[in-house]
């Protein structure tokens, strides 16, 4: 299975938004609403995921 998560979707859109469906039935699909600034906590939230989709400009990346 692959895991994706799609993070800072304050807006509770991204499942209206995209065809998730196209990824197939061994695809989970995780929407986080909250940010976290502190990229220690953000890396702890992304270990298991394959697959990361940032929302906003404003979720750390390194």
């Amino acid at each position: 299975m692959v895991k994706v998560a799609v993070l800072d979707d304050y807006q509770s859109v991204a499942l209206e938004t995209a065809d998730w469906s196209r990824l197939g039935p061994d695809a989970q699909v995780d929407v986080f609403q909250d940010h976290l600034a502190d990229e220690g906590d953000v890396a702890l939230r992304l270990c298991d995921y394959e697959v990361v989709v940032g929302m906003r400009e404003r979720t750390p990346f390194q």
